[in-house]
């Protein structure tokens, strides 16, 4: 006589386990979260690359501007001056990518706290049942 084999998580199972119910929820979450870390690595990408198309081009000037100065005075002041700038824009462009960062954190808690309610306030709603 061949044996039934039963299912564990069978309907009746399902009210007494919240979890199963919620998987979705939580599949959807887990979804959300990589497509937010998905979306912020792109743009820490873009912001990147803009920044490195910007810092070329000003070292390209440089190198114009050295091979059309006269005197070793001008190329050391163009020299000088270059390197101010390239530090102020590194300065600016690492604030930038902090405030991404920061910001990118505030929306991640936010989006937890409100999923964390919801899902907490289903699952009571279905264990009060």
């Amino acid at each position: 006589m061949p044996r039934k084999i039963t299912e564990t998580f069978s309907p009746t199972m399902l009210p007494r386990w919240p979890m199963a119910a919620e998987g979705r929820m939580l599949l959807l979450s887990t979804a959300r979260i990589q497509s937010t870390v998905l979306q912020t690595m792109l743009g820490y990408q873009v912001e990147a690359l803009s920044f490195m198309q910007n810092r070329s081009q000003q070292h390209l000037q440089l190198w114009r501007d050295l091979l059309a100065s006269d005197y070793a005075r001008d190329s050391f002041d163009l020299y000088c001056s270059f390197w101010r700038n390239a530090l102020q824009d590194y300065s600016d462009e690492t604030k930038r990518l902090a405030r991404m960062g920061a910001h990118l954190a505030t929306e991640a808690a936010k989006c937890t706290r409100d999923e964390q309610e919801e899902l907490t306030e289903r699952v009571a709603t279905k264990l009060a049942m």
